[in-house]
């Protein structure tokens, strides 16, 4: 069991300490599942007020990281079953007018141009989701299997599943990163 709060910490404080560890975590997961980066920090936003809302509930049976994740895919597959999503058409002109020159819209604005994560993106959600977690997050698959509470098995094959897609997808298929040797 690990410790949710250390003692003397009020649940404002828990949050903070969280929203500084974990943010970037939240929502890299969070625009990996909607891939617009205002739904993104949107969704993040309503992650960490749930998480707040919950706090109390933590058991503590896993990290509040793997918390987190376990809320912030869940959050992300409502919002694709939702209404809004499916009946709203959102147009980017609006979100590409705002200047923003922070160091995070940077970076994020160089991985949107990537070959590779646009490929990712474009996988069916069960393959990228895996795929992400496996190489970007560099997690092991029984971390995985555990996380999205599938058995370890269905984890390898979505991942060699999702690569064989990748290959495809990429024209030739020999970039050095898809291996199924990694851990």
């Amino acid at each position: 069991m690990i410790p949710l709060k250390p003692l003397g910490k009020t649940n404002e404080q828990v949050l903070k300490e969280w929203i500084s560890n974990h943010h970037d975590l939240v929502f890299r997961t969070a625009f990996y599942y909607v891939k617009n980066k205002s739904t993104a920090e949107d969704i993040a936003q309503e992650v960490f007020v749930k998480s707040y809302e919950k706090l109390d509930s933590f058991r503590g049976d896993a990290t509040p990281s793997t918390w987190l994740y376990r809320i912030t895919i869940n959050t992300c597959k409502d919002y694709l079953k939702s209404w809004t999503y499916r009946k709203v058409l959102y147009t980017s002109t609006f979100f590409e007018n705002r200047s923003s020159h922070s160091v995070e819209n940077q970076v994020l604005e160089q991985f949107q141009n990537d070959e590779l994560l646009q490929t990712v993106m474009a996988l069916p959600t069960k393959y990228r989701e895996v795929i992400v977690l496996y190489y970007f997050e560099e997690m092991k698959t029984s971390e995985i299997a555990t996380l999205l509470q599938l058995k370890e098995s269905t984890i390898r094959v979505r991942i060699a599943r999702g690569i064989e897609k990748l290959r495809k997808s990429l024209k030739g298929g020999d970039h050095e990163w898809i291996t199924l040797t990694k851990n």
